[in-house]
């Protein structure tokens, strides 16, 4: 069963798989870019995506692109994903951060083991 959210608009969540390679699976997500800030909605998008996943290894790429004072507020559903990922995660890539993501982390980490917490990498740079 899909995302029935998605299959009437595939912008309502932000988390697919974008890539799969020697049995690593790549999710993407940027939470600007979604339609739908339903927390319920989105936590039941992302519990179905992770249960796909099962026990492979995967990398989350976190695009902040966009991440702002609206996406940071909802600190339900940022705790609410911290409780759903395992320690299957590879590595989380945040990229294009902002000084909201930053914010949004703080509110989550306690939520966050040690071992997931240590997989985070912030990745700056300056457009070319």
């Amino acid at each position: 069963m899909e995302c029935p959210r998605c299959m009437i608009d595939p912008t309502s969540h932000s988390f697919k798989k974008i890539s799969e390679k020697d049995g690593m699976l790549v999710y993407y997500t940027n939470p600007a870019k979604a339609t739908d800030y339903n927390t319920d909605r989105i936590l039941a998008h992302y519990e179905y995506e992770l249960q796909k996943i099962g026990n492979k290894k995967w990398i989350w790429i976190f695009d902040s692109d966009g991440f702002d004072i609206k996406q940071a507020l909802e600190v339900k559903t940022g705790i609410g994903i911290a409780r759903l990922i395992k320690d299957n995660v590879h590595e989380i890539q945040i990229i294009n951060p902002t000084w909201h993501i930053t914010i949004m982390l703080h509110a989550v980490s306690p939520f966050l083991n040690n071992t997931i917490k240590d997989k985070i990498t912030i990745l700056s740079y300056k457009h070319l």
